[in-house]
Order: C-alpha cells, then structure tokens, then sequence
C-alpha cells in the first residue's frame, strides 16, 4: 500500500471523510470442500509431496503412540542393524550386484549419507548411541532407510481432520497403530461413497519406541510404501534384533 492509501498530506485520498467499513459480503451457499478448486490442487500437492518422500507428519505427541513409555533412559550400546532384512540387502550390496553404470557413485553418495545422518540422529538424541543405513531389493526397485537410536522417541501426530466434513472417506493425515508400531500416512482423497485404491494410501514413516530404543523405517520407495503392514514387519524385525 502506499501513502495515498491512509490519506497521507499530498495524497489524493479525501481525508476529510472517514472511512466506512466494507459491507460483508452475502452469504455462499456451503458445499462439500473437495468440490472447491483450490482444494483439489491443495490436496494433489499434499499427494505428490508424499510420493517423494517428503516428511509432512514431523511433528510429535507421545500420546499418540502405542508403545510410548514417556522419556527414559539412553544407553551408549552399539546399534548393529542387520545385514540383511528380509527381502532387503544393505544398498551398497544391491548397488555392487546390479553393476549398472554409475553403480560406484551412488554407493559412495549413500555411504556418505547414513554416515552423515547417523551423525545427526545421534546428536539430536544428546550424543547417545544411532544408526542409520539405507537398503534395497536386489533389483534396486524399492529402497528404505533404517534408522535406531537408544533413546523414547514421541509417536507421529496428525492434526485432525472430519473426513465427512471434507467429503473424503479417510482424511489426508493420519496415524495408524499395527501392533507396536506407529506409521505417519498421508492418504490420496477418495470422495465419500467410492472404495480407496490401495495406491491410495502413502507411508511417511513407521515407528517403534519404548524407553531405551527407537527403530524407524523411512523414505520407503516403490509400492512398499503403499503398505504400512509390510512396513511395520520391517520394523518389527530390526526391533527383535537390537531390543
């Protein structure tokens, strides 16, 4: 704005009426949100940035967790995450079977990464114990990342949302318990009344936690992360191995 707006000396505004206030507008007739324009693109962001891998569901609610025992102990005990897991082989070890082009470059980036992040999991927790490594199917079409640190970690948080006030049959955000596990998810809209698609639903990230241990599998690739069951197996998994 500038100082015409507020009938600033030298402006052209007339200063010698007073501002009225503008009349509210009449009443729109309500209709169902997903209707709106704006909402639809808001809504296929929201989608587009969960099939990247984009962590939307940061923020934490111990009470939300299944398994929170509140803040606890930290133990500087190694964490030694498995070799294998499943299907799933450490990346390097995928990388050096596929001997594709470039198959050395993306090994070393990775190392450098779990290196580098393991280093920041394990500071954000106070210097206490983490661990984090990158695996994937031998034929590279999926990839996750592990990642343990020896500290109570708070479960994933949603902030509500009425599905039925938004016209969709699940919300966009949500927290699903399976078993001991917690996983974030960011659900692809499905209008009330038709039937999701299981591409429908997009993991951020399950979690495990109780005091003195948080296992975490993340940045899932392909259509695993369109399953939080296999997910929660996973975790589950290195959770055996370093509870």
């Amino acid at each position: 704005m500038t100082t015409e707006d507020f009938g600033a000396p030298g402006s052209t505004a007339d200063t010698d009426q007073p501002h009225s206030p503008a009349h509210p507008a009449p009443p729109v007739a309500a209709r169902a949100l997903w209707t709106r324009p704006w909402a639809v693109g808001l809504a296929g962001l929201v989608i587009g940035a969960a099939a990247v891998g984009v962590a939307w569901l940061s923020l934490a609610d111990g009470a939300s967790s299944p398994a929170g025992g509140g803040p606890g102990r930290t133990s500087t005990a190694e964490l030694p995450l498995p070799t294998t897991l499943g299907k799933f082989v450490g990346f390097q070890e995928a990388v050096r079977r596929s001997a594709g082009r470039g198959a050395g470059q993306a090994s070393q980036r990775t190392v450098k990464s779990d290196e580098e992040s393991t280093k920041s999991l394990s500071a954000a927790y106070g210097g206490t114990a983490a661990a984090v490594r990158t695996y994937a199917q031998a034929d590279l079409t999926t990839t996750i990342v592990v990642t343990a640190v020896r500290g109570w970690t708070p479960g994933p948080f949603a902030v509500y949302e009425d599905p039925s006030a938004l016209g969709v049959v699940r919300p966009l955000h949500e927290v699903r318990a399976v078993g001991e596990v917690s996983c974030a998810i960011v659900n692809q809209v499905t209008p009330t009344g038709q039937t999701p698609r299981p591409d429908s639903v997009n993991v951020d990230y399950c979690q495990r936690t109780r005091d003195g241990l948080t296992v975490t599998v993340r940045n899932v690739s392909g259509d695993l992360r369109n399953s939080p069951e296999q997910i929660a197996a996973l975790v589950d998994d290195v959770w055996s191995d370093l509870a």
